[in-house]
């Protein structure tokens, strides 16, 4: 993540130089290098925020689930509007950046059909065309991610994910079974929840017990 964040900040310093400024596509690679900053930052929040079993103790002593950068990213990914919510996700980031360069393709294309092939100098208005395009660039990425959210955390998806979350726990991480039945005790589920999914599977329906797991799924 340093050494990334550094070379993107470094070659940005580059494109903001004045041979550079005049360029009609250092907008592009500029948005590109920011992007590509954002993107680093969050996936290694995200890494350490749901596998931070794997970085116990790591900073200062004491685990990452209590580090400021993590409480933080927490507190805004369960309190923040729902519009907000694609923007602390790094595949934001990748289409955004997908989308970019397709076009950033275009934009030079167009740019090298007006002055090769018309013989016509460049003007102030391919400039701003091409800030048109990165803004159509990330609000595209935007509305991809928002609406794939929506589809994925609908409540019928979510209850079948929920379930497979809950199958797959109960066959292959015991221990973290017991976690679960530990959590629904103590927020005093009833003892008809907890027969259904850890004594008396067959007297449940795949619905009964697809509730269940989503009720208690955080």
């Amino acid at each position: 993540m340093f050494a990334g964040s550094f070379g993107n900040w470094l070659c940005i310093c580059v494109f903001f130089r004045k041979r550079f400024r005049v360029s009609i596509l250092t907008p592009f690679f500029v948005a590109l290098l920011i992007s590509d900053c954002v993107y680093l930052t969050f996936r290694v929040i995200k890494l350490l925020y749901y596998q931070e079993t794997m970085f116990h103790r790591f900073l200062f002593g004491s685990t990452c689930s209590s580090s400021f950068l993590l409480k933080f990213y927490a507190y805004f990914v369960h309190n923040a509007p729902q519009i907000f919510i694609p923007f602390c996700h790094y595949e934001l980031y990748i289409r955004f950046s997908l989308l970019l360069m397709a076009f950033l393709a275009v934009q030079r294309a167009y740019d090298m059909y007006g002055t090769s092939v018309r013989l016509i100098r460049r003007s102030s208005s391919s400039r701003s065309f091409s800030f048109v395009l990165i803004f159509s660039a990330f609000l595209l990425a935007y509305l991809f991610e928002f609406f794939g959210l929506t589809i994925f955390c609908s409540s019928e998806l979510s209850t079948h994910t929920a379930y497979e979350w809950y199958d797959y726990l109960s066959h292959n991480l015991t221990n973290e079974t017991k976690h679960l039945e530990n959590f629904m005790l103590n927020q005093s589920a009833k003892q008809t929840e907890l027969d259904c999914l850890f004594s008396n599977h067959s007297n449940c329906s795949y619905e009964t017990m697809s509730q269940i797991a989503r009720k208690y799924h955080f």
